[in-house]
C-alpha cells in the first residue's frame, strides 16, 4: 500500500486549509463573524437528523453543490465522495457500476444482487440497470458508506445512494432549463408546479438529451449519436388532513442509447491494432464496425402515504419498476463482426414498505417496519451462445432500531434485521446458431435443446448493528459495530449445468470509529475509521470454452469466442481506511471543502478449484487513493449573482475483471485503468427580476485533459476490451425559474 504525498500537493494544501480552519487566529475576526456552515439535515437512518449527529459515515450533497460542481448523473458522484467509484457499464442499459470501500459488482445480469443499493424517493432498486440518471430536480443526495444492512437491507454490504426528488410545492411555479455543450449536446430539462386546491399540489417534469459520441469512428469517419433519452413524470401531493399526506408519481423513460464505440484489446480478432492506434492520440478514435444498442423503455410508479400522531410517523411506501431493455452487439470494438450479440429482456419489481417512526422529547426513539419485495425478469440471448432464462425472486423482512439517550452525553443504538427469500430460475440452452446473426435464443428449436435447469434458492439472515455515542461541545464521537449481507442466487447467463449452480449469500462484519466536529462556526471537520470482514465473497470466474469445468468441448470453440462465466463463493477479504471531510469559510462569501479517502484491501483468501490465488488476484475498482478538494466564492456584479466554483479530485488506478486463475501480466491485455484526475469549474450567475430568477452558467469538466480515458476494461479470457469516457467537456446552461 502506497500513500505518496508531495510537499505542496493538493492534499497537503487541503489538510493545511482544515488545520488553518480549526485555529481562532487563522482568519481575522471581522472577516469570519458572519460566515456560518449551515445544517444539512438527512435521513440516514429512515428519520429526519442533522447530518452531524447521524453516527454513520454519510456524505450529503445538496441541489447546489450538485448544479455548480457539474454532477449532472449519478456516475459523476464520486468526484465529490471519498473512497467511492463509479462508472457506467454500456453493456447494460443505463446500468450503474458502484464500488464503495473496495466492495463493488460489475455486471448486468438481473439475477445478479448489487453490493451498493441505489433508492429514489424511499424505494429501492433490486438491479443496477436504470441506475444511472439524471440529478435535475432533485432535494438531496446521500452516500452512505459501509453496509446499511439493518434499515436499508439486503444488497447494501458496501453502502446506499439514497436520492430524493422535490416534492410538489403546492403553488404556481416553474424552473427551466437548457444546456447546450460540446458533441452537439442539447439537455432540456423543465419542472412545472401548479395547487390543487388549498391541500393539493401537481409537479409535472420532463428532460431530454441528445448528443453525439465522445469517439471518432475511423472505419465510418465520423461520430456515431450517442444519448437520445426523454423522460416525463408527473407526482401529485395531497394533504387528506393536517396530519395525513399521500404522494404518487409516475416516471415514463425511453433511453434510445447507443454507446460509445469500444476498443479491441485482443487477442482475437485483431491483436492491439485499433487500441494502439486509439491509444496513440488520446483515446479519441474507435475502429469499431457496429454500433453497440442498449436501449430501455419503461415506467415507474412510487406511491407514499404518510401519517403523524403524537410523535410518530406512520409511512407506507410502495415502487413499481416495469421496464423492457435491448442490446445488440456484434464488433466489441473492432473494424469486423465475431461475436454477434442480441439480447432482448424485460423487468419488473414491486415492493412495499410499512414503518414506524418516533420523534419523541425522550430518552428514547425508533424506528421499524415491514419490506417486500418481488422481482421478475426474462432474457433471451444468442445467437453465439443461445439461452433464455426466467428468473424470480421474492424477500421479506421486518427490522428495527432504537436509540436511547443515557443523558445529554452518552447514547446507545440498537437494530436489526430479519430477511427470508426465496428465488427461482428455469434456464435453457442451445448450441450455437451458425449464419443467423439476428436469431437470438427464443426462437432456436427447442429439438436441439443443450441445456434445461431448474435451479432454486431460499436464504434467511439476520444483520445488526449496535453504536455508542458520546456528544461534546464541538460535536460527538462514535463506535459501531454493524453487519450486512449480499443475497446469493444464480448466473443467468449460464449455459451450461456448471455455470447455473446456486451459490451461498456473502457477508461483511465491520467496525467504524468516527468524529463529527465544528470546531467553529464557520469549519467542520468529520473522520472516520472502518475496518470490514468480507466472507463468502461472490467473484465472477470467467474463463475460455476449452477449460474443463467450462463443460463446452475444445479449443476449436473457443476460437469462437465462447467463455464460461461462474458465480461462486471463493473469496475472504480485508479491508480497512480512513475518510477524511472537511469545510472552512474564511468569510460569507467563500467556501473551502475537502475530502481524503484510504482503502488498505486485499484477499485473505481465493479458492479456484482448489487452488488458493489470492498472492494473484486483485480487487476490483477498489482505488487505494482518491480525494478532493473544491472552493466556492460568491459575489454580487451588474446587479446579481455570480458564483465561482471549482473541484479537483482524484482516484488512484484500479484493477479491472480478468480470468485471474490464468491472468499472465506477460502475455494477458491490461488489467488497470490508470489513476487519474479531474478539475471542474462554472460560473454562475443569478439575476433577480420582477417576475422570476435568472440563471446562466459556463461550466467546464476535466478542464485539463484532453481526449478521451478507458473507464472500464473486461477480460473474458478470449477477447479483451475497454470502454472510453470523455475527458474535458465545456458547455453553457441557461435557465429561468420562478
Amino acid at each position: 500500500m502506497r500513500y505518496v504525498f508531495p510537499t505542496k500537493s493538493p492534499i497537503t494544501l487541503a489538510i493545511s486549509a482544515i488545520l488553518l480552519g480549526t485555529a481562532s487566529t487563522a482568519v481575522p475576526l471581522a472577516q469570519a463573524q458572519d460566515a456560518m456552515i449551515e445544517e444539512v439535515v438527512v435521513t440516514a437512518r429512515k428519520r429526519q437528523e442533522s447530518l452531524q449527529d447521524v453516527p454513520v459515515a454519510v456524505t450529503a450533497l445538496t441541489p447546489n453543490q450538485l448544479e455548480r460542481g457539474s454532477i449532472q448523473r449519478t456516475t459523476d458522484i464520486d468526484k465529490m465522495v471519498p473512497n467511492v467509484e463509479l462508472h457506467q457499464t454500456y453493456i447494460g442499459s443505463e446500468s450503474l457500476s458502484a464500488t464503495i470501500r473496495g466492495i463493488g459488482f460489475d455486471d448486468i445480469e438481473k439475477s445478479l444482487e448489487p453490493t451498493v443499493g441505489v433508492a429514489v424517493d424511499g424505494v429501492f432498486m433490486a438491479s443496477n440497470s436504470g441506475a444511472v440518471f439524471d440529478l435535475f430536480d432533485v432535494e438531496s443526495v446521500e452516500v452512505l458508506r459501509g453496509p446499511q444492512g439493518t434499515l436499508f437491507g439486503r444488497n447494501t454490504i458496501g453502502g446506499v445512494i439514497n436520492v430524493t426528488r422535490t416534492k410538489p410545492t403546492g403553488e404556481w411555479g416553474v424552473k427551466l432549463q437548457g444546456t447546450f455543450g460540446d458533441e452537439d449536446m442539447t439537455d432540456v430539462k423543465g419542472v412545472l408546479n401548479m395547487p390543487l386546491g388549498e391541500r393539493g399540489g401537481l409537479k409535472l417534469a420532463f428532460k431530454n438529451i441528445q448528443s453525439d459520441s465522445h469517439v471518432y469512428n475511423t472505419t465510418l469517419n465520423g461520430r456515431r449519436e450517442f444519448r437520445d433519452s426523454t423522460t416525463v413524470s408527473g407526482t401529485i401531493r395531497f394533504d387528506l388532513t393536517d396530519n395525513t399526506s399521500v404522494q404518487f408519481t409516475y416516471d415514463d423513460y425511453d433511453h434510445d442509447t447507443v454507446a460509445p464505440d469500444n476498443l479491441m484489446v485482443g487477442p482475437f480478432p485483431e491483436p492491439l491494432t485499433g487500441y494502439l492506434a486509439s491509444q496513440a492520440n488520446d483515446y479519441k478514435t474507435s475502429p469499431q464496425l457496429n454500433p453497440l444498442e442498449a436501449y430501455m423503455w419503461g415506467n415507474n410508479s412510487t406511491l407514499q402515504i404518510t401519517h403523524n400522531w403524537a410523535n410518530h410517523q406512520f409511512k407506507y411506501t410502495m415502487g413499481i419498476m416495469d421496464y423492457e431493455e435491448e442490446v445488440h452487439e456484434s464488433s466489441w470494438g473492432s473494424s469486423t463482426v465475431f461475436f454477434p450479440v442480441n439480447r432482448d429482456q424485460d423487468f419488473k419489481q414491486t415492493s412495499h414498505e410499512i414503518q414506524i417512526s418516533s420523534d419523541s422529547d425522550g430518552p428514547l426513539n425508533y424506528v421499524a417496519g415491514f419490506y417486500t419485495l418481488e422481482a421478475d425478469s426474462f432474457i433471451t440471448s444468442g445467437p453465439i451462445q443461445p439461452f433464455t432464462v426466467t428468473h424470480e425472486a421474492e424477500a421479506t423482512a421486518f427490522y428495527g432500531e432504537l436509540t436511547y439517550d443515557f443523558n445529554d452525553k452518552w447514547s446507545v443504538t440498537l437494530g436489526a434485521r430479519y430477511t427470508e427469500e426465496d428465488k427461482e430460475m428455469e434456464s435453457y440452452s442451445w448450441p450455437p446458431v451458425v449464419g443467423d446473426a439476428d436469431r437470438i435464443a427464443n426462437n432456436t428449436d427447442p429439438s436441439v435443446l443443450q441445456m434445461y435447469a431448474t435451479p432454486e434458492f431460499s436464504d434467511d439472515n439476520l444483520t445488526y448493528r449496535a453504536v455508542l455515542q458520546r456528544n461534546f461541545d464541538k460535536g460527538m464521537i462514535y463506535a459501531s459495530y454493524s453487519t450486512g449481507f449480499r443475497s446469493g442466487g444464480f448466473f443467468n447467463r449460464g449455459s451450461t449445468p456448471n455455470e447455473v449452480e446456486p451459490y451461498d449469500s456473502e457477508e461483511v462484519d465491520s467496525i467504524e470509529i468516527g468524529i463529527r466536529s465544528n470546531p467553529t462556526e464557520n469549519t467542520q471537520l468529520n473522520i472516520t475509521y472502518f475496518n470490514s470482514e468480507y466472507t463468502d465473497m461472490q467473484l465472477p470466474l470467467i474463463t475460455p470454452a476449452s477449460f474443463p469445468e467450462c463443460g463446452k468441448g475444445g479449443a476449436e470453440e473457443d476460437a469462437a469466442g465462447i467463455t464460461c462465466s461462474f458465480i461462486a463463493n471463493v473469496g475472504e477479504t480485508s479491508m480497512d481506511g480512513l475518510e477524511v471531510e472537511g469545510i472552512w469559510m474564511p468569510t460569507s462569501s467563500l467556501t473551502l471543502r475537502a475530502s481524503l479517502g484510504t482503502l488498505d484491501a486485499s484477499y485473505d483468501t481465493y479458492d479456484y478449484a482448489g487452488r488458493d490465488i489470492s498472492n494473484v488476484a486483485e480487487l476490483l475498482y477498489a482505488p487505494e487513493l482518491t480525494y478532493a478538494i473544491g472552493a466556492e466564492h460568491v459575489s454580487s456584479i451588474l446587479g446579481g449573482e455570480l458564483i465561482l466554483s471549482g473541484n479537483f479530485s482524484y482516484q488512484d488506478d484500479v484493477y479491472t475483471q480478468t480470468p485471474w486463475a490464468i491472468y499472465d501480466p506477460a502475455t494477458f491485455p491490461k488489467v488497470t485503468i490508470d489513476s487519474w484526475e479531474s478539475l471542474d469549474v462554472s460560473a454562475t450567475y443569478l439575476r433577480d427580476t420582477s417576475n422570476g430568477t435568472f440563471k446562466l452558467i459556463v461550466y467546464g469538466t476535466d478542464v485539463l485533459e484532453d481526449g478521451n480515458r478507458v473507464q472500464r476494461r473486461y477480460t473474458t479470457g478470449s477477447f479483451t476490451w475497454a470502454e472510453l469516457a470523455p475527458r474535458a467537456q465545456f458547455g453553457v446552461t441557461i435557465g429561468y425559474e420562478f
